[in-house]
């Protein structure tokens, strides 16, 4: 972060808080949907609405900063932490969660505005790095607060857990009000979805990332729920297994975003996939806690996926404006997203072991792929690396 202006580092330090009122509650979130009487299908579904609703929300988040700006939309959006945490508060029911995940499912109409304002206040060479760290800060935050989450959570339920969110969402939106704005092009660039489809590393990236997105999102939702049903892991146990694969991802995602910085997209993917493989064979094969979370540490590479694409994607708009190429990016991989819960649902209801094993599939054709498949180098401007 020495590298990092104030506003960056305003940034990092709101993520950060985000992420510690997040992490309270979001690895067990959806343990308590099935306290609340919902099943096991149920918990991709829930997941899926909210995913849905984050995929729709892109395209609008960046249409609003085109319009108005990149720090109004990003200030905006911020504070819908406060009533996300008021609605799984005031839930009697698993339906009752509904609410909280849509209104959590619109919050990443900012991610556009956001992505976009880290690239702007970012050297040219130093992008996909600073993009990363930003965005790493978010896993780090989920070290320690499910932690705490589950503690709380085993001692008074999960109401007070929501109550202590809604305090550290408030702190983070306060903190992002504190940025200053920054010149968007893209306010008077025209926009043309067409040239962005007809290039050809955008597109390599976009199939790349969809198979990718959809065999993280398949075992994803379900880490918290197998250790439970199957190994039979309190939730004070759980909040230590979510902060490992908190820090896992973490590590993975700063790591892989210095090494596509340095060494390309094929490093900082690659990474990652390894970390995949190696995560669902430590939790399938594993037959102690100690093993479950090295298991846990590993897979972090599934939410390391979604930032270190972050990195990978950004060179690759051409004339696009940077909120509308991350835009269309991230709704189309909400497809992958809410129908790899989906799939994972239904895997998991068959068997609790099958999204992590569909999971693993996907992961080692698309680390295969990539060793397998090269291509002639393209041509590349000053400081980048793709």
């Amino acid at each position: 972060m020495r590298h990092f202006d104030r506003d960056l580092r305003l940034c990092t330090a709101a993520m950060l808080l985000f992420a510690l009122g997040v992490g309270l509650y979001q690895s067990l979130l959806y343990v308590y949907a099935l306290d609340l009487g919902a099943s096991r299908f149920t918990i991709g579904l829930l997941n899926a609405v909210m995913l849905t609703i984050a995929a729709a929300s892109n395209v609008p988040g960046a249409w609003a900063a085109r319009r108005f700006g990149l720090k109004p939309v990003i200030v905006i959006v911020w504070w819908l932490g406060v009533p996300t945490a008021i609605c799984f508060f005031l839930a009697p029911s698993w339906p009752w969660l509904i609410p909280g995940l849509v209104i959590t499912g619109l919050y990443y109409g900012n991610g556009p505005a956001t992505k976009a304002y880290i690239y702007l206040k970012s050297a040219p060479e130093r992008r996909a790095r600073n993009l990363t760290t930003v965005y790493a800060a978010f896993p780090l935050g989920l070290v320690t607060a499910p932690l705490f989450g589950g503690l709380l959570a085993s001692r008074f339920g999960m109401r007070p857990v929501f109550v202590v969110s809604g305090v550290l969402f408030a702190l983070s939106a306060t903190a992002i009000s504190l940025i200053r704005d920054t010149p968007y092009y893209g306010a008077n660039v025209p926009l043309s979805a067409r040239s962005l489809f007809a290039n050809r590393r955008f597109a390599r990236y976009l199939g790349f990332f969809f198979a990718g997105y959809l065999a993280a999102s398949a075992g994803a939702a379900f880490l918290m729920p197998y250790l439970k049903q199957v190994h039979l892991q309190g939730y004070a146990a759980l909040g230590v297994y979510a902060a490992l694969a908190a820090l896992g991802s973490a590590l993975l995602t700063q790591a892989m975003g210095q090494a596509t910085d340095l060494r390309g997209p094929r490093y900082g993917a690659g990474g990652v996939l390894v970390a995949v493989l190696v995560g669902t064979a430590l939790l399938l094969g594993g037959w102690n806690p100690f093993m479950w979370g090295a298991a846990m540490l590993f897979c972090g590479a599934f939410d390391a996926m979604r930032h270190v694409s972050t990195g990978i994607i950004s060179d690759s708009f051409g004339g696009m404006p940077l909120a509308w190429g991350y835009a269309i990016f991230e709704t189309i991989m909400g497809l992958p997203l809410a129908g790899g819960t989906l799939l994972g649902g239904l895997l998991y209801r068959t068997g609790y072991h099958l999204p992590f094993v569909f999971a693993a599939a996907m992961a080692a054709v698309l680390l295969a792929g990539l060793v397998l498949v090269r291509r002639r180098p393209a041509r590349m401007s000053p400081g980048s690396k793709r």
